[in-house]
């Protein structure tokens, strides 16, 4: 049972396959990764640009289960 627990645990933990800022290419991943059935999820941040700056750039981290990421990485490498 505890050996169950653990290989669950494992298997659904999320790994970041891909971080980008170009809102073309997160759309893009975000396709190719629902045309191939993977399911994601995704982190974004919007830091400053520097102090005094008032320009903006969101960071888009993308992330699949563990046990997913080798198909994600297949279906990445195919579009």
């Amino acid at each position: 049972m505890l050996r169950k627990l653990v290989r669950y645990l494992k298997e659904n933990r999320w790994k970041t396959i891909i971080v980008t800022q170009d809102p073309y290419e997160y759309g893009s991943v975000k396709g190719a990764l629902s045309d191939a059935g993977i399911r994601s999820k995704t982190k974004s941040s919007t830091p400053m640009a520097g102090q005094g700056s008032h320009e903006f750039g969101t960071t888009y981290d993308i992330l699949v289960r563990q046990k997913d990421f080798h198909k994600a990485t297949q279906a990445l490498t195919k579009r």
